[in-house]
């Protein structure tokens, strides 16, 4: 049996908890940062519900899939955990919020594992690339609040007028 692959990035975004929130609740913002993500589809329930599902419509390198991201913890404005699942990978991903002061740091911990043989031997030299690509996230997610607020793309469509 294969372990689980496990890491952890984390930034400090210049604005108050409340902001952050607002910014990670919206199912809209997600696209904008998210690396290859196309659509957040919202299946069930309110985003950051526990229980609720969405499922996140990918492309990368000009292939298509679908992962299922469904809650299963959630303490508004502290801490969310999913489930996200697709056909050849399973992963938890907590996002824990601390707020400090008019800053907020966020962190993200992501624990997962291959479906399939080749990625059960794979991931684990795939986690530098991993680490990488969500921090680079993050980063921009943190620039995207601090410039644009908690609506990115309402930010976007006020800025093009």
């Amino acid at each position: 049996m294969f372990n689980m692959m496990e890491f952890e990035v984390n930034t400090v975004i210049n604005k108050p908890i409340n902001i952050v929130v607002d910014a990670l609740m919206n199912p809209d913002n997600f696209v904008h940062w998210q690396t290859d993500l196309e659509k957040f589809e919202v299946i069930e329930r309110t985003p950051g519900e526990v229980g609720s599902i969405a499922h996140l419509h990918y492309s990368q390198k000009g292939r298509s899939y679908i992962m299922e991201d469904k809650m299963i913890y959630c303490e508004p404005g502290k801490k969310y955990v999913s489930q996200v699942s697709g056909d050849v990978i399973t992963a938890k991903v907590e996002t824990t919020l601390q707020s400090r002061g008019d800053k907020t740091k966020i962190n993200l911990k992501w624990s997962g594992k291959g479906k399939i043989f080749i990625l059960k031997i794979l991931l684990p030299f795939m986690k530098g690339k991993m680490i990488k690509q969500s921090k680079k996230e993050l980063d921009a997610f943190k620039h995207l609040i601090e410039t644009r607020g908690s609506n990115f793309s309402e930010t976007l469509i006020n800025s093009n007028h």
